[in-house]
């Protein structure tokens, strides 16, 4: 076995070699990808006022750290968005607001609470800067898929690794439905989770090295979209992609993982058979619904009573499970209404206690839990950092030159979205794919900036007076060549042959 902590600070030391033998995207992509899939959960270092070093954040710190070092050595810098910090007005808004937020939900919350015999402190000022500071550890990969993720040649590579890392993640996730989970415990020393949530319909839900099979889950589905846009992006190599498409369908049917499964039986079609701009519509339309349905789930204007009749069609036993995580929705949304602007804060201060100091709560959607603890404030700040690029892409979709490889990523997240609503799958490949999208933006953004300060003007009143025509305005130019054409002019002139 591998003692846990030694295995999360020997990470460091390996990714220095990925930044060492890849390209920085690439080498950015596996360390945090990597760590997310590999390292041990529920297994940190703390330190004081720090938040915890785990399997999140220490990939996080590692790649920014690197990244800082090696892009010196890096050409294509100035084909990216310039600095870590973003120049886009509403990304910086978002940022301000998610940490200004954190240290008003300590600010709000210094009350003690009291539920029969059991009491829950209130927030210290020492809360307030590990809060903010958490929150900043969370966004690292944002921030740096923003700064290196941004052209489509990044986030193609970002779909292929997610092909690839799922690929070989399904061999582990088959073992384990064969021979139960127990690749953590073997490895690790320990089983992340309740064994019993883990057994469905006479087999096992595969965990490997993640904190549930739930989330091991939604990742075989994004990366099942990935593979099947990559068949549409890279048309060379389809029938790779379609062998690889297959392998993890495969793999996600045996997962006994029914909601991702419905996930990706709902986009796979839109990523098949539509164009960029169906694409991005229909991430935008559940964007847009995700925001809003704390909202509709507190009008009561869902259609509550028939989602549970066709669950009970289905499975009348996840129909209970269904029903139980709406009267627990419901109790949450009532403790979460009494401090509605920054929320409860840590520590358990958002469940909900009976009178005999008895935890009666079960949060299991994350949208749930950053409501109760983080109040509006942090639930538009975190996600609108997600779902804003969507609705901005949609809109610029013809003038920014989108393509499919950034369409599949806005559905890729879109379907993280929908799987956020029953369960808690926030990972660092959210933040990834979030930053890219803000970075493709920015970078087109300056791109126009660009290319019409370098156009001249065509309506000079000195042609007009000499009766000739104004010189033409160059046709516009796609993101591809003109990054190609930044390259050839950085190119050293060949040397001539010697004789």
């Amino acid at each position: 076995m591998i003692p846990p902590l030694l295995a999360i600070f020997v990470w460091p030391v390996i990714s220095i070699v990925f930044f060492q033998r890849l390209r920085l995207p690439l080498a950015i992509l596996v360390t945090i990808v990597g760590g997310f899939l590999l390292l041990p959960v529920g297994t940190a270092f703390n330190l004081p006022g720090l938040p915890a070093l785990d399997k999140a954040t220490v990939p996080a710190l590692t790649a920014l750290i690197l990244a800082l070092i090696f892009a010196r050595d890096d050409r294509s810098d100035d084909l990216r968005p310039k600095g870590l910090i973003p120049r886009h007005p509403i990304i910086l808004a978002l940022l301000v607001m998610l940490v200004l937020g954190a240290v008003m939900t300590a600010f709000t919350n210094t009350d003690a609470l009291t539920y029969g015999p059991r009491s829950l402190p209130g927030l210290r000022f020492y809360d307030a800067g590990s809060m903010a500071v958490a929150a900043l550890m969370m966004v690292i990969p944002f921030l740096l898929a923003r700064r290196y993720l941004a052209d489509p040649a990044a986030q193609k590579l970002l779909l292929i690794v997610l092909c690839v890392a799922a690929g070989g993640y399904a061999f582990l996730a088959l073992f384990e439905v064969r021979m139960s989970p127990q690749l953590n415990r073997w490895v690790y020393g320990f089983f992340p989770h309740s064994w019993i949530q883990h057994i469905r319909g006479g087999g096992f839900r595969p965990v490997v090295f993640l904190n549930h099979g739930l989330v091991l889950g939604i990742f075989l589905a994004m990366s099942l979209l990935a593979t099947v846009g990559l068949m549409r992006v890279d048309a060379r190599r389809r029938g790779l992609f379609l062998a690889a498409a297959l392998w993890l369908g495969l793999t996600l049917l045996l997962s006994r993982n029914l909601g991702a499964v419905m996930i990706t039986a709902v986009l796979l079609p839109v990523v098949i058979f539509l164009g960029v701009r169906g694409q991005l519509l229909a991430a935008a339309i559940i964007a847009g619904v995700f925001l809003a349905y704390p909202v509709a789930r507190t009008s009561q204007i869902l259609p509550i009573a028939q989602v549970i009749q066709f669950a009970e069609d289905i499975d009348p036993q996840r129909a209970g499970s269904f029903v139980y995580r709406l009267d627990n929705e419901e109790i949450l949304l009532a403790k979460a209404s009494e401090r509605p602007l920054f929320g409860w804060g840590g520590w358990g201060r958002s469940r909900v206690f009976n009178d005999a100091g008895r935890d009666i709560s079960v949060t299991d959607g994350l949208w749930i839990i950053i409501l109760g603890v983080e109040g509006w404030v942090g639930y538009i700040a975190r996600f609108g950092l997600l779902t804003v690029p969507v609705f901005l892409l949609l809109w610029h979709r013809r003038r920014y030159d989108i393509g499919m490889e950034t369409s599949v990523l806005t559905l890729i997240l879109a379907a993280n979205l929908v799987d956020m609503v029953p369960n808690s799958s926030n990972m660092p490949l959210t933040w990834l794919i979030g930053g890219a999208l803000w970075g493709r933006l920015e970078l087109q953004k300056a791109a126009r900036a660009q290319g019409a300060a370098a156009a001249p003007a065509p309506a000079d009143p000195a042609y007009r007076r000499a009766g000739a025509a104004p010189p033409a305005t160059p046709a516009p130019q796609s993101l591809y060549t003109r990054q190609v054409q930044r390259i050839d002019r950085k190119k050293p002139p060949l040397r001539p042959a010697h004789k």
